[in-house]
Order: structure tokens, then sequence, then C-alpha cells
């Protein structure tokens, strides 16, 4: 048979499996057999009401637990019939949930199978020295179950024998490298009892400790933040145990960038280039202060976990490798996260990838648009070097003047600058006297030095007015007339050569 032998505080949490040599007979009444059974043996030291609820960590309503109960005087080789068995089955008998067992509040001692009961039978009436056997049985479903004991002989403490001495061992805490850490449970053994009478036995799940299935037999490797472990304690002249239970906790590793791209461009060709690899420091801490994080560098993951052969220095000539970061929290020592960090030289676009002559640069009030042939092989700035860097070939909202045009490989190098004359004018003027927009003019912001005159046309052609860039402008009066409300033309030619031709609208 093999039953567990309760004692204690009687807590029990299994996953029924199996059946063994068949010990339940069809002539019990509740015309079952074991499919995957577990049996329970319960000495009773309190008199009372002696009940259970039996709840499956599975809510489906497919998984079905079944029960039979022999006692008070027979041994485990002579059962004779059960006195108390429950074979319903929660779906046929339409109840809400798959809980099954004894409680005071039932009359009758047997119920099922299938749709007969509501899955509780009467508890027992025991008396100190009654000895019990119980089997749990899963006909359906798979689930594990815990068990509670009720009943009045539960009143103010346990009806079962006294358990073994087992004390609540602390838990045990262990920094690892990127959220995995070993664990020695066997530490905590004297902890949890001293007794030489005592085998102290270590599991992942309470099943199992019951069960006596998937013991830890070594270091245990934790993936976990916190994970709970059960420490079986079995008096091994009784059979009496106890379970406890203790956390292994993994403090947060550092949350830093598991892998940053460190990239320079080759720009003497000569396939090495000297990389800082401080600098790249605040990017691979991802936001964390730098004053509590210990940096250091490796050539292989194993070294950087290991913390051996640390590079000497952070400045490294390299044609391309990865470098492996270990950071360690100095508030937690020991608590580290590994981080590569890939060095990348990259080559320049070379000029006959691309030529001045092969860039049309159109602009107007305040706009630039290029005209480039494989432009998408290329990103572009406005006036600083370091970008941001767009994929696109236009620019809005551009300060009238003197602009730098920067344009590098999509690798990140830098390929060459342009420098572009960006202007400024008004898409009408009101030139009524009344101080406010009266004259119309073209802007060019921070260039000064103009040879070339804006000349304003009627829709016709005749040429009304010339000016020059950033004067007071033109004022609407053609030969002391003024000139209607309608649109008129200008050309005007940049220092680049090309002619700009728009037009504005007078407006009264």
């Amino acid at each position: 048979m093999g039953a567990i032998e309760v004692c204690g505080n009687g807590k029990i949490s299994s996953n029924a499996s199996g059946f063994g040599v068949q010990e339940v007979n069809l002539n019990n009444s509740c015309g079952s057999l074991e499919h995957n059974s577990l049996w329970i043996k319960i000495e009773i030291t309190t008199s009372g009401t002696l009940g259970f609820t039996l709840t499956p960590t599975n809510t489906a309503m497919e998984v079905d637990y079944d029960f039979f109960v022999f006692g008070p005087t027979v041994s485990c080789g002579n059962l004779g019939n059960s006195i108390r068995c429950s074979t319903t089955n929660p779906i046929a008998a339409g109840l809400l949930n798959n809980l099954t067992g004894m409680r005071d509040s039932e009359t009758d001692l047997s119920e099922g199978p299938g749709p007969a009961g509501n899955s509780f039978v009467r508890s027992l009436d025991v008396q100190p020295g009654d000895t019990y056997y119980i089997v749990i049985d899963r006909p359906i479903g798979q689930s594990p179950f815990e068990l509670e004991w009720t009943g009045t002989a539960t009143t103010g403490g346990s009806p079962f024998p006294e358990g073994v001495e087992a004390n609540q061992p602390q838990d045990l805490e262990n920094c690892g490298t990127n959220g995995t850490a070993y664990f020695d449970v066997f530490q905590t053994r004297n902890e949890i009892n001293t007794q030489p009478q005592a085998t102290v036995e270590y599991y992942e799940a309470l099943e199992d400790a019951i069960d006596l299935t998937n013991q830890i037999t070594g270091i245990y490797t934790s993936y976990q933040s916190r994970k709970t472990i059960y420490a079986r304690v079995e008096n091994s002249v009784t059979g009496c145990y106890e379970i406890v239970e203790f956390d292994l906790i993994i403090p947060e590793s550092p949350p830093v960038a598991t892998a940053v791209n460190y990239e320079i461009c080759d720009l003497d060709l000569n396939d090495t280039e000297h990389f800082e690899l401080a600098t790249q420091e605040n990017q691979i801490l991802n936001g964390l202060p730098a004053n509590d994080h210990l940096i250091s560098y490796y050539n292989s993951s194993a070294e950087a976990q290991a913390d051996t052969n640390r590079l000497l220095s952070s400045g490294i000539t390299s044609s391309g490798e990865e470098i492996f970061v270990r950071i360690e929290d100095k508030n937690n020592p020991g608590c580290v996260s590994i981080s590569r960090l890939s060095l990348i030289v990259n080559t320049p676009a070379t000029l006959s990838e691309i030529t001045p002559e092969e860039i049309v640069v159109q602009v107007s009030s305040r706009s630039i648009d290029l005209d480039i042939i494989n432009s998408e092989n290329f990103l572009y700035a406005l006036n600083d070097p370091s970008g941001p860097y767009q994929p696109g070939i236009n620019f809005e909202d551009v300060n009238p003047g003197i602009n730098i045009l920067y344009i590098r490989g999509n690798e990140g190098c830098e390929l060459m600058t342009f420098e572009i004359l960006v202007p400024e004018y008004g898409a009408f003027f009101t030139p009524n006297g009344d101080g406010y927009n009266d004259h119309w003019n073209l802007n060019t912001g921070n260039f000064l030095n103009h040879e070339n005159a804006i000349r304003i046309f009627d829709r016709y052609g005749k040429l009304l007015k010339e000016i020059l860039p950033n004067e007071v402008g033109w004022d609407g009066i053609f030969n002391g007339k003024s000139m209607p409300a309608d649109d008129y033309w200008f050309t005007f030619t940049l220092p680049s050569g090309q002619e700009i031709k728009d037009h504005f609208s007078l407006v009264r």
C-alpha cells in the first residue's frame, strides 16, 4: 500500500498518479476502483468529528477526485469495506466546483458514482487510538490537490500524533549573473533539525516532498528572483514527517543594456581604430548611476562571469571584435550583469560612390530639397556633424542664411559637406501704410555679400523693380503708381548659380 502517515499539522498536497496494487473493490458502496491514487494513514489522538476538504489546484470541472475511508480498527492487509466514500462526478451532478471531502453538515455516508450526491459525506466520529486509511483517487483529469482537515477534533490543535521537530529556516539569498544563481540548500540542515534520527530531504514542489519524487541531490540552480523550496523532515523510527519551506532569493542584477554597438569610422582606411571603452559606459549602464557600479572588461563571457583576466586598459586598438563587460552593484557585491560590447570598424563611403556633381540642391523659402542618385545609401544632417541624421532628403523650417549640409553613409561615416544658402521670403505683403508688412523682400540671414539683385515682374513679365536682399524691399509702387492687388513673380540667382523663381501676392 505504501500509505503516507499523517503527523503534526497533517498538511497534505500531492498529485495522485497510478494505482499500484488494486486494493479497492466494487463491493464498496460507491461503485468504483483505484485509478490514480494516494493512500493516507491517520492515527487519532483527539476525540471529536474529523473531516477534510480536498481542493484540486486546477479548478476545471473535468478534474474529478474521489475518496474511500476504511477503519477504525482495520489493518493494512485487511481493510474490509469503506465506511465513507464519494465517487460523485462534479459535471454529471451539476456542481459549481470540483471540491470533495467530509464535513459535519452532511448526513450521507456514501455517494456516487456519477451524478449521485454533492461530493461531500458526513465527517467521521473519532476517538483516541482509532486508525483510518484513506485512499484519494483521481479517475478523470490531471491536477495536484491540497487537503485541509476540519471538524471538532481539530479544535485547539492537531488530532494526529506529534510530528518530528521541523524548524523554519532562514531564506537563502545569493547574487547571481543575469538572473541565474546557485544555491547549497543543504546548509539549512542544522537550522531545520539536529536530531540524529531525523532525515531532511529537499524538493522543488510540495507534492514532490509528499510523494518522495524529484528530490534535490546537489547544488540547485535557480532562474527565478524568488523560488520556494520544500524540506521534508522525517523521523526514521516512526515514519512521521513534517514539511517546512523557505525561499531562494536572487537580488536583482543591474538592469543594464545587454548589447551595445560601438562604431567608429575608418577614415584613414587602415582597417583598425582605437576604441575608448569607457566612453560607452553611460550607454551600457542604461541610466544607472555610475558611482554605484564597478565596470570591468574581458575577452570572453566566461572570463567576465568568473572575473578573471581583466583587460588592463579601457583603450583598445582593434579591427572589430566583441568585448564582454562585467557590471557589479557596489551596494550588493556579487550582484552582476554581463553586457556585450561590439567594436565595429566602418569603412567610409568613398568619393566614387557620390560626387558633388551628382548632388542637385533646390532651395525655396526656408526649405531644402536634394536630388541625389542612390539617396537611400546616405543620411543627412544640417549644421551639426553629430546629427541628428535623417534618411530623408527634404528639410523644412531651415534658418535663413548659410547652412552646412552633412552627408554620411548609412554605416555612420561622414562623407562630405556642402554650404547651402537658404533664403526666406513671404508669400504676400500688404502695402497699406499701417507699418506692418508694408514691403516685400528676400532675407538671406547671415549671408550679406550679394552681387545679384532680386528682379520683380508682373504676371505679363514686365520688370517692375530690382532690389538687393536684406534691404527695405519693394513697397508695391512702380513709376510712382501703386500697383494693384495681384500675384507678382521674382527671380534671384544664388551664389551657387541656382536661380530661384517664385511668386508672391500683393494684398490691398
